[in-house]
């Protein structure tokens, strides 16, 4: 991939950004959407339903996210126990606007900036280990995924 930058005459505080390839391909794609990712402005902090009313997590302080009979629960590096929302794995996710948070099962997702380690477990899955001394299991499915986000 070549990358370059061209002064342009544009109005300020504007940004143009043209991408050339042979064909629209899923490389194109990748980068195309990696842009317009970055134009959307991913929240610093996310407002939770919870019992008692709604409570605000910095994002950056949400190590991971797992579904339980009760709803969601969000463990976060400042709280000694999870946070329970009323949430929906797939809605917290889309509020995120976050790429660090990454799905690994059909009911958890990390956040790769807590992330400590990865270890092999049974039948093609892993173990996440976490900061403050969490984990959760990588289903096979979202194995590669994962590691695809690392740049393993």
């Amino acid at each position: 991939m070549k990358v370059e930058f061209i002064q342009k005459d544009i109005p300020n505080g504007q940004v143009e950004v043209t991408v050339a390839a042979t064909e629209k391909n899923q490389q194109v794609a990748k980068v195309i959407a990696s842009l317009s990712a970055l134009e959307e402005s991913a929240p610093e902090v996310l407002s939770l339903k919870t019992a008692d009313g709604l409570q605000l997590v910095k994002i950056k302080d949400i190590i991971y996210v797992d579904v339980s009979d009760s709803g969601l629960l969000i463990y976060t590096a400042k709280e000694t126990q999870p946070i329970q929302s009323k949430d929906r794995l797939a809605t917290f996710l889309d509020r995120l606007k976050n790429p660090n948070f990454v799905q690994v099962s059909k009911h958890a997702a990390v956040n790769m900036n807590h992330l400590e380690r990865l270890e092999n477990s049974f039948s093609g899955s892993m173990l996440a280990k976490l900061e403050n001394d969490n984990q959760t299991m990588v289903s096979r499915r979202y194995v590669k995924k994962l590691i695809e986000q690392l740049g393993a």
